[in-house]
């Protein structure tokens, strides 16, 4: 249950407020610039290593910075169930070379496009059943793939440290990664919060300015290149013939889209728990608006020939950084990777900066992230059983991402599945996670409807789990108060106070040690029963007799968890014996 005392004093913008016009074209700029350098690379090594022309790598750069640039804007945006109203970033994630390269090279871009297209019609069933799977996307899972995300991606950041060019002093990459560091910790560590949001920046510029000074900014590219221009557009189209080789990609293809979903479904928790100044409970919508916006994203990349995309890995870790979340600089960040595929100048600007001030930045980047993977798997409390299935998933995932773990036992297809540690620590943590589930007792259930009247047949039911656990007396009346409160509780939180009428309410009842966890899950609409409860605290005296209601489950439940997702709410209430 969040604390209504707690507050983060270092946010300067939160998603709903609006710094100036160039202070958000500044932050998105800062916002998005990692991308183009990260994601020119991997075009690059993409292109190449599946057998095809410069035209076509110059192509799927110009797509794929302005499918993401058009992602980024509308994630900021929350239209039916598309958006976040977040500054979310998209990117062509590092998780896809492998797989790209392999369908490149087995069926050509037709095939890689009609494997992006299914993998994102598969992304739209798996958020609209976001909600069943409440028991898979644990904050455990989360938090394990967020942590997993920063150790993986640092090591191979790490390995291009000492990318130079030939002649350059043998000092320069440590120097550039180390004054770019040293900028970025002294800010984040030592200037107020008004200066520590242009720390990337900061950063950045100090350390091409050394570079220039060695000759290793090169300036030349940049000039050479032209301002305006499209790429010459390749012929495009879907491989419809479903052969044999789609369908042996297919599975590998799935897994790691599925993979960079549930990272996602991390950062986009993590960013709703850093963007506000008073903590707010995670809303599950704002993770399916965010998710749709990746899948549609994915279908226009599937038409445009562009490499499939995801959400940033760091975008939480941007906000602790700067203290900036508003939706304002996610537009300016999404325009700005519209305009700069549009131009060719910058994009040789952004290549130009030397790889270990970029390596710097990402180190830092990464291990903010990775705090916040361990806040994020805390946040849900910490027993034995979760620390084996944490820990034991995460050196699985670090195992083979390094082939380390039967190297010479992995080849063909096993080998490009298992070859991610992202991939194998995601499966590892969700199977353990499953196995954990199966020590719990079946919970017993109980189908009624959203109304006041179904209170007598939800007392016998909560009365029945209560003598079934042998509670005495006392324990037992907590139990039924709390069943009680949680009802009025989600009906007064339905809209213009309406009823329920016509909808459905399921209630589970499931033993946790010497706990009882009660789950209501309901079709309504309307706010956070965890912020309701949370915002108590600040109000002296009652002012609405509903929240007497909130008041009363606040002290007869131990927590109280609300997940609302689209056309359904979950409250599920803890009850210590």
């Amino acid at each position: 249950m969040a604390s209504a005392t707690q507050t983060n004093d270092n946010i300067l913008y939160q998603p709903d407020e609006r710094p100036s016009h160039p202070a958000s074209f500044l932050h998105g700029f800062q916002n998005v610039m990692g991308n183009i350098g990260a994601m020119a690379a991997m075009v690059s090594i993409v292109s190449l290593a599946g057998g095809q022309s410069e035209d076509y790598t110059a192509w799927i750069f110009f797509a794929s910075l302005a499918v993401c640039g058009l992602g980024g804007i509308l994630q900021t945006f929350q239209v039916w169930r598309f958006g976040s109203g977040y500054p979310l970033r998209l990117v062509s994630s590092s998780a896809f070379i492998s797989i790209c390269i392999t369908s490149l090279a087995g069926g050509g871009p037709a095939m890689l496009s009609s494997l992006i297209g299914v993998s994102a019609l598969l992304q739209f069933v798996f958020v609209s059943r976001l909600s069943l799977l409440r028991q898979v996307i644990t904050p455990t899972v989360a938090g394990t793939v967020l942590m997993l995300v920063a150790a993986t991606v640092i090591l191979s950041v790490l390995n291009r440290l000492p990318d130079m060019p030939a002649g350059a002093p043998d000092v320069a990459a440590p120097v550039l990664a180390g004054v770019t560091l040293i900028v970025l910790v002294g800010m984040r560590m030592f200037a107020p919060p008004t200066l520590q949001q242009w720390a990337l920046i900061v950063g950045i510029v100090v350390g091409c300015a050394i570079a220039s000074i060695w000759g290793l900014f090169d300036f030349q590219r940049a000039l050479e290149a032209p301002w305006l221009g499209i790429p010459p557009n390749p012929q495009l189209g879907f491989d419809l013939s479903f052969n044999a080789t789609f369908w042996a990609l297919l599975p590998g293809f799935a897994i790691v889209v599925m993979a960079t979903t549930i990272r996602a479904i991390g950062e986009t928790v993590a960013i709703q728990q850093v963007a506000w100044r008073r903590p707010k409970a995670t809303d599950f919508r704002v993770v399916q608006g965010a998710l749709n916006v990746v899948a549609l994203t994915n279908l226009m990349a599937a038409a445009v020939g562009a490499l499939p995309n995801t959400l940033g890995g760091s975008g939480s870790a941007r906000v602790i950084l700067t203290g900036v979340a508003a939706r304002r600089m996610g537009v300016y960040g999404g325009v700005i990777l519209i305009v700069v595929a549009l131009l060719p100048k910058l994009i040789a600007l952004a290549i130009s900066i030397p790889r270990p001030i970029l390596v710097a930045y990402m180190v830092f980047m990464l291990s903010l992230l990775f705090v916040q993977g361990m806040r994020t798997v805390l946040s849900d409390g910490m027993d034995g059983r979760k620390a084996t299935v944490i820990g034991l998933s995460f050196w699985v995932g670090i195992g083979f991402e390094n082939q380390i773990i039967f190297p010479d036992l992995l080849t063909g297809t096993p080998q490009t599945l298992l070859s991610s540690g992202i991939t194998t620590g995601s499966i590892c943590v969700i199977a353990l996670s499953l196995l954990m589930g199966l020590r719990s007792r079946r919970p017993k259930r109980l189908d009624t409807e959203v109304s006041m009247s179904a209170l007598p047949e939800i007392d016998r039911f909560v009365r029945d789990v209560a003598a079934e656990a042998r509670w005495d007396e006392a324990s037992s009346d907590r139990l039924r108060s709390a069943g009680e409160e949680t009802l009025a509780s989600l009906l007064s939180l339905e809209s213009q106070g309406e009823d329920g009428a016509g909808k459905r309410l399921v209630v589970s009842a499931r033993r946790a040690d010497s706990a009882i966890e009660l789950e209501f899950i309901a079709t309504s609409e309307g706010d956070n029963l965890e912020d309701k409860i949370a915002y108590l605290g600040d109000q002296p005296e009652i002012e609405d007799d509903r929240e007497i209601s909130f008041r009363l489950l606040r002290h007869y439940a131990s927590s109280v968890q609300h997940r609302k997702y689209h056309d359904v709410d979950i409250i599920t209430v803890r009850v210590e014996a």
